[in-house]
């Protein structure tokens, strides 16, 4: 029997863009560490698995997944940036998740040819 997964949530966060118009990474990060925590969200630059959120009104936003409390937190801690950064959520279903494994596969690899996400390389 496999294991169950814990809950994630897939957040839509807009970014900020550099001088050449791309996504600034080290800015990410540090917003990211600060709402969700360190090595506590995994994300990608480009949409893979669902269209980008129409709420976003145009503006760039990159998926981000964390464990469902981990959400709350990130989203109680956004609502007082102005303007807020984090722009739609939803609960990401099993097929997703499968997705997701694969993303941290890339990043962190484990024997069993899944990968770990940040917050459980915590406890590895």
């Amino acid at each position: 029997m496999a294991p169950v997964e814990q809950p994630l949530r897939c957040l839509a966060v807009r970014v900020v863009l550099d001088e050449a118009g791309e996504i600034d990474g080290l800015e990410l990060e540090a917003y990211l560490n600060d709402v969700a925590g360190a090595r506590q969200w995994l994300s990608t630059t480009e949409w893979l698995f669902v269209d980008p959120p129409t709420e976003a009104g145009g503006k760039v936003t990159v998926p981000v997944v964390v464990p469902e409390a981990v959400a709350t937190k990130a989203i109680l801690a956004d609502l007082t940036s102005e303007p807020n950064r984090i722009v739609f959520d939803h609960q990401v279903t099993p097929a997703e998740a499968r997705k997701w494994r694969w993303v941290a596969f890339q990043v962190a690899p484990h024997p069993q040819g899944q990968g770990y996400f940040p917050w459980e390389r915590l406890n590895a």
